[in-house]
């Protein structure tokens, strides 16, 4: 809590039930606060168990079919705000929960939290004729171990009982996979996706790869969320910026057309560039047409196209390796990206009648690439800022001495 935010000062002098609450927990000794901790997830725990026993009765009574001809999975959703998925997973399990006597004893009490009830009520829909059997030692074990100790539990246990339907479950756990990608009617995209165990862990570490403390800047404040977005949409463009491969059916590597006015694009007029019909951050069109296939159409008064020019890349290919070769990476002060990783960037962009050499053009990571644009700084300096020749085939030793003395004449951000 910060005392000279204006928004904790007045969420203070607010008369509101969090007002009271925060007061009560800021007033907590250490061990109290610990020990509160613990008993509201206790709490929470029985109160799921309490949810899962009135969600079967309710299940069983065919109240919600009688009285609103709905299941009552979608009941659950339109009166309890849960999605789909969390409304149809909590009839399921309340419905194995019923079949569990010795599980519910300990659920209600806040005795097997709701990951394990969950899993075993996962485990005795898979196997409900041996499940009885073995439900005591679940007991146990649920309630003495942790959440992993008790998958391992089930596995081996369904491993003994059926090694084949266990090999069955562990390959699909292995290779099932779904992507759910879609563009939302405001022009944002939403991602939902399930990845097997090998799968998960491949895409695991490359995010985790990418977004490792090496790459940020020591000053970033951006979430983990925004991190592992970043690094998504990273690893996605290097690929499209890397394979030599791959073409669509036109013979054209995959793609990404934005079609603009000339005056937009220099900002000499006021007007938000379009993609497929929605608007983008002039910055993103800047940052993108800094090393992009350039056409140039000329319409006529009815926006019909008259003459279409041969497309042009703004960076060539020896442009290109001449700059991996002299920058190494990203030149913005601190940071390590790699070339592989970084864009080339126009210091004067080509639009204001910057030109493509090699004094005018340096390495930018997405991120910096992109702070550039939006008028951040501190801005990368060109090598003529920083006093360095620039010879065609520059050295390794000038190369380091290039990024080295970049990061020492750069101001602090």
């Amino acid at each position: 809590m910060d005392a000279n935010n204006p928004i904790d000062a007045a969420d203070h002098t607010t008369d509101s039930r969090y007002g009271d609450l925060l007061a009560e927990v800021e007033a907590m000794f250490d061990d109290v606060l610990e020990k509160a901790t613990i008993d509201a997830k206790e709490d929470l725990d029985r109160a799921y168990a309490r949810l899962l026993v009135l969600t079967n009765e309710l299940d069983e009574r065919r109240i919600t079919e009688g009285g609103y001809g709905l299941s009552t999975t979608a009941w659950l959703q339109s009166t309890c705000q849960m999605t789909g998925r969390e409304a149809s997973g909590t009839v399921k399990t309340a419905r194995a929960l019923a079949h569990m006597p010795q599980v519910a004893d300990r659920a209600v009490t806040g005795e097997i939290v709701m990951s394990g009830v969950k899993l075993l009520a996962m485990t005795r829909d898979r196997h409900p004729d041996k499940f009885a059997d073995h439900e005591a030692m679940f007991v146990d074990i649920a309630m003495h171990g942790n959440p992993k100790d008790l998958r391992i539990e089930v596995s081996e246990w369904e491993q003994d009982i059926n090694y084949d339907e266990a090999l069955g479950s562990a390959e699909y756990d292995t290779w099932g996979r779904e992507v759910f990608f879609n563009q939302t009617y405001g022009g944002r995209w939403n991602m939902q996706a399930e990845f097997g165990v090998a799968d998960g862990h491949v895409i695991n570490t490359a995010l985790q790869s990418y977004i490792q403390r090496s790459y940020i800047n020591g000053n970033d404040n951006t979430s983990i969320y925004e991190r592992l977005a970043d690094a998504t949409i990273a690893i996605h463009q290097f690929w499209l910026d890397h394979n030599t491969t791959i073409e669509t059916s036109g013979g054209n590597k995959p793609h990404i057309t934005v079609t603009v006015p000339y005056d937009v694009l220099t900002g000499a007029k006021r007007q938000l560039p379009e993609l497929d019909g929605y608007t983008i951050d002039p910055a993103t069109l800047r940052r993108w047409s800094c090393d992009a296939g350039i056409v140039r159409i000329i319409l006529d008064g009815d926006s019909q196209p008259m003459d279409v020019g041969r497309r042009t890349r703004t960076i060539p290919p020896a442009l290109r390796r001449a700059l991996d070769q002299r920058d190494k990476g990203c030149v913005w002060n601190g940071c390590q990206v790699p070339a592989s990783w970084c864009d080339a960037h126009h210091v004067i962009h080509w639009a204001d009648g910057g030109d493509t050499n090699l004094e005018n053009c340096q390495l930018l990571c997405r991120k910096h690439h992109t702070w550039t644009h939006q008028g951040r700084r501190p801005r990368p300096l060109t090598p003529r800022e920083i006093g360095l020749p620039v010879p065609v085939g520059t050295s390794d030793a000038v190369s380091n001495q290039h990024r080295s003395t970049s990061s020492q004449h750069q101001p602090e951000p």
